[in-house]
């Protein structure tokens, strides 16, 4: 009868630590859904600080712009003529690639990609349309950290 006796108090006392946790918790509400006293308390525990933004990039200028223009190297201009169909067609070398007027240029300084259009091209005179420019994000590694030889180790 002790045996029972205790058998059932450790019973009860199960039910009552299991009834506590059943009631943080429904099985019946909604993946993800807290009631409300939960959320407020877990919104102040996320209140941590937040890391400080990264630094703006500079904006592009037009100082750029004519730095990146003299930068290409306009090697010459050709002209051809088909007789038979009486069409002349002009293109114009820019850091070796040939273009024709209307495509489309694209050409990296200093970390920033410059896109021009190609307007005009006439007796050696290149007339190039600024479209856009994007600076390229430079990929972050940590080659630095891996190369280098710890303190340790260098001083015997």
């Amino acid at each position: 009868m002790k045996t029972r006796h205790v058998f059932l108090s450790h019973l009860l006392l199960g039910l009552l630590v299991a009834s506590s946790a059943w009631a943080v918790r429904d099985p019946f509400w909604p993946i993800g859904y807290l009631p409300a006293s939960a959320k407020e308390t877990e919104s102040t525990q996320s209140q941590a600080p937040k890391e400080p933004e990264p630094p703006k990039e500079k904006p592009i200028t037009d100082a750029d712009w004519n730095k990146a223009r003299n930068a290409l190297s306009i090697n010459g201009t050709t002209r051809s003529f088909k007789p038979g169909t009486n069409e002349t067609r002009v293109l114009v070398m820019i850091n070796r690639q040939m273009f024709a007027t209307g495509d489309t240029l694209a050409f990296v300084y200093e970390d920033i990609r410059f896109h021009w259009r190609i307007k005009s091209i006439a007796d050696g005179d290149v007339k190039l349309e600024p479209l856009q420019a994007n600076r390229i994000v430079p990929k972050i590694s940590n080659l630095k950290q891996q190369t280098q030889p710890n303190a340790a180790n260098s001083s015997n």
